[in-house]
């Protein structure tokens, strides 16, 4: 306890010293977000940065990172890596700012961490975008290749370094190319310092799950909080910088001028419905063991038929919602499905950017912007939406969105229809798609009214009152939930009819009748 105060104090006094502003950018998703999927946000492979370095399932990457470093090295024919970390040592105190999370290690380890994994991922940036084909294959991802090739690795690395908590500030990315330059001629320098910026966007291009995003200044993306921060901005439309002030001379070198728990899952007792109540019970009377079998087992039978030919007209869903206020599914999210809304009369009409989605009332047309889709996008997309809420003030957009998304895909047929209409768009089955949306920000309350808000308003003001709509509304307002009534009474008069005639076969009603006379 006591060296971790003297750890906290002594760089609270520094930055007090030094007046270092808070520049918190990289943070920790809360467990309410990434409980309904750790995988998409806890890298799987590879750590980058101080919250997963070192974590031990994570360890065989390390002998990965330091090949990476040596080849490097080895091709800059620069400075040594202890030079290098020995300089952008003098960063430390501008990393821990950026970090949402106390970083208890001390400067040489976290100027190790931070120096490694930056030129890693300056190597991998370098692979992805300068005159290569996109996640052309690696040497050094040899060790860890499976059965499934490379690319599997590709992929998982891909996931890991588009992750919230594995982003490091594009800030210290630049210093570091930077000094690891000051050796090259100054040709091949100005090359790299020129290109690098070409790199980020690049990158960040390559993985958005929208086809279309902003052509974003290559001269801000530098300015930028990171990897998941650039790509945010190429999304939604901003105009916020993240600028951390740093001394011109730090190195000292001439050269050198950013909750819902877990729905448990039910597997032991569950509530029997009506519907199979009625069928328990129809079952025992038909047993050879009661009296009066012979009798009651016709009458058994043709209630069970009946109950059959309901089930199958009226659908089981209103069976099983008896006793239970359960809206259709239609009605469940924030927005109908695809396919209710084609039913409705709706077209549907790709466009570019999210703020561009509209809908036009007098052509009923629904204009989306296309999003692209594979294997790297539900975790690139989880992140996005993590990032957004605990990184923005203002509406949640690209939240909003994805629950218009999560709200028109509910089936493979939603998503098949929106193919058609080219907003969907990846080589990802209908299922998968369908899946990939499904609870995808129920963890995030999306406050703040946007343009969004008025667009799902009008669609479900044309939806409600579309007249094949409105009639059936009407049926399964009225009409379903008579026909709860209707077999439940049914049912009633049925074993009181069967009553009567057990007793009257033993009695015989008929002879009652004359005494009565």
């Amino acid at each position: 306890m006591r060296e971790w105060f003297v750890h906290i104090k002594t760089n609270f006094d520094e930055e007090l010293l030094k007046d270092i502003h808070s520049h918190v950018c990289v943070f920790q998703v809360p467990r309410s977000l990434s409980s309904a999927k750790p995988q998409a946000y806890t890298p799987q492979l590879v750590g980058l940065g101080p919250y997963h370095h070192l974590q031990p399932q994570l360890l065989e990457m390390e002998r990965v990172k330091l090949e990476v470093v040596k080849k490097l090295h080895k091709e800059s024919s620069g400075s040594s890596f202890i030079e290098l970390a020995r300089k952008l040592n003098e960063l430390n105190i501008y990393v821990r700012a950026c970090y949402h999370k106390f970083l208890d290690i001390d400067d040489e380890m976290l100027s190790w961490i931070m120096t490694v994994d930056t030129q890693f991922l300056f190597h991998l940036l370098c692979q992805h975008s300068i005159g290569k084909k996109n996640l052309e294959s690696y040497p050094f991802l040899l060790g860890l290749a499976d059965h499934s090739g490379k690319k599997l690795a590709e992929d998982a690395i891909l996931k890991d370094v588009m992750m919230l908590e594995n982003q490091i500030p594009i800030f210290f990315l630049e210093k570091m190319v930077t000094v690891a330059c000051v050796p090259l001629e100054v040709t091949e320098r100005k090359t790299v310092e020129e290109n690098f910026p070409h790199m980020l966007v690049g990158f960040c291009q390559s993985l958005s799950p929208l086809k279309e995003t902003r052509r974003y200044p290559v001269d801000k993306a530098l300015k930028r909080a990171h990897l998941l921060d650039l790509l945010y901005s190429m999304i939604v439309k901003r105009e916020d910088e993240f600028k951390v002030d740093i001394p011109a001379d730090i190195f000292k070198i001439e050269e050198l001028n950013k909750i819902e728990e877990p729905k448990s899952n039910n597997k032991g007792r569950t509530t029997p419905q009506p519907q199979e109540l009625i069928e328990g019970m129809l079952n025992i009377l038909q047993s050879p063991n009661l009296p009066f079998t012979d009798k009651i087992r016709p009458h058994a039978m043709m209630v069970q038929g009946i109950m059959k030919i309901l089930s199958q007209q009226i659908g089981a869903s209103t069976f099983d919602s008896f006793g239970h206020e359960e809206a259709p599914p239609e009605e469940k999210g924030l927005i109908p499905t695809a396919s209710s809304l084609a039913k409705a009369g709706v077209k549907f009409r790709r466009t570019r950017y999210i703020e561009e989605t509209s809908f036009n009332e007098k052509t009923h047309t629904f204009q989306l912007p296309t999003i692209k889709l594979g294997v790297n996008s539900e975790v690139v997309i989880r992140n996005l939406v993590a990032y957004e809420a605990m990184a923005i003030s203002g509406p949640l957009l690209f939240a909003r969105f994805m629950e218009i998304m999560e709200g028109l895909l509910n089936t493979p047929h939603d998503v098949k229809l929106l193919k058609k209409h080219g907003i969907v768009t990846g080589h990802l089955k209908d299922g998968e798609v369908a899946r990939l949306f499904n609870g995808i920000s129920h963890s995030i309350e999306v406050h703040g009214h946007s343009q969004l808000d008025k667009t799902i308003e009008k669609v479900n003001d044309f939806y409600n009152a579309a007249l094949n709509i409105k009639t059936q509304n009407m049926i399964e307002r009225y009409v379903y939930d008579a026909w709860k009534v209707l077999v439940m009474v049914a049912t009633v008069l049925f074993f009181l009819l069967m009553v009567l005639q057990t007793f009257c076969s033993a009695y015989g009603c008929s002879s009652l009748v004359r005494k009565t006379k």
